[in-house]
C-alpha cells in the first residue's frame, strides 16, 4: 500500500499495485469515466481519459523508460490486465475482474442491475407522463 494510498479516495474502477525496488507504481482506471492514472511513490506521472479497450501510458522516471498498459480482456465480464514495462521488459502483470468469478453470482449481479434499471426507467418515465399531462 502507498503511503497516502491516493487511490483509496477513488471508487468503482480498477486498482493495480506493482513494485519496482522501492518504487511503488499504483495505476487507476475508472469504469464509468474512463479516466487513468498512473503514480509513482505518491506522484502522478501520467493522466488521460480513454475510452478504447487498450491505452498505454509512457513516461521517464530514474533513468527509465516505463509503461503502463490497460487491456480490456473481456468488456461483458470486466476483465481488465493491467501490464508494467521497465524499458521494454515485462516487470510485472495483474489481471482483475469487475464482475464475480463465481457464474452464478454474476448472473444475479446482472440481472439485479436490469432489473433496477428497468424500475427506474419506467418511474421516470412515469413522473414524466404525469407532469407533461398536467401542461
Amino acid at each position: 500500500m502507498m503511503k497516502n494510498d491516493i487511490l483509496n479516495t477513488k471508487k468503482l474502477g480498477y486498482k493495480f499495485y506493482f513494485q519496482d525496488g522501492d518504487n511503488q507504481i499504483a495505476c487507476f482506471g475508472s469504469y464509468f469515466t474512463g479516466k487513468e492514472e498512473v503514480f509513482i511513490n505518491d506522484d502522478l506521472f501520467s493522466k488521460e481519459r480513454n475510452i478504447n479497450c487498450t491505452s498505454t501510458h509512457s513516461f521517464d522516471f530514474e533513468s527509465s523508460q516505463y509503461q503502463v498498459k490497460f487491456d480490456m480482456l473481456n468488456i461483458l465480464t470486466g476483465r481488465m490486465e493491467c501490464t508494467l514495462y521497465k524499458d521494454t521488459k515485462v516487470v510485472a502483470k495483474q489481471i482483475q475482474c469487475s464482475l464475480p468469478d463465481d457464474p452464478k453470482k454474476a448472473f444475479f449481479f446482472i440481472a439485479g442491475c436490469a432489473l433496477g434499471g428497468a424500475v427506474f426507467g419506467y418511474a421516470i418515465a412515469t413522473i414524466i407522463e404525469l407532469f407533461v399531462g398536467k401542461l
